[in-house]
């Protein structure tokens, strides 16, 4: 059982997110918000943190709050995984995908479109736990990328 943090402003989402996660066995903790997301991480201590990308703070918090993440000594090797639907409400000629994860611009181990079906999410969610998994990049300030 893994402790994981979901982030997402839609509740609809966030329950359903936590519900496939609940019953396949892992503690939850959600989030409506990205504001005081690290006090929350660091609190919590998760194995893993699931973030939207969009809020209604700002339509790019997700990213922000992943730049953060990644940033804090603490926090940084929790793995993240945005589940968002931004490719389909941005309305911009491009679409994010897996290949966008990058130190400085998505500093996330992996990236799902919305919708996603349960058996994505879990797939995703425990190659993320998966004692194998590595990042590829690096998320760690002063520390080398295990793949």
């Amino acid at each position: 059982m893994a402790k994981i943090l979901v982030v997402d402003n839609d509740s609809a989402h966030r329950e359903e997110i936590a519900g496939i996660l609940r019953d396949s066995g892992h503690a939850v903790e959600a989030r409506e918000d990205t504001v005081g997301l690290a006090d929350a991480a660091h609190t919590l201590s998760p194995d893993l943190i699931i973030l939207d990308i969009h809020f209604p703070e700002h339509p790019h918090a997700g990213i922000e709050a992943a730049r953060d993440l990644s940033a804090d000594p603490q926090l940084c090797q929790v793995p993240i995984l945005v589940l968002s639907a931004f490719n389909q409400e941005s309305g911009l000629p491009f679409r994010l995908t897996e290949a966008d994860i990058s130190e400085d611009f998505l500093p996330i181990d992996s990236f799902l479109d919305k919708p996603a079906t349960s058996a994505q999410i879990l797939e995703r969610v425990e190659t993320l736990l998966s004692p194998e998994w590595r990042p590829r990049i690096q998320r760690c300030p002063g520390r080398e990328p295990c793949a």
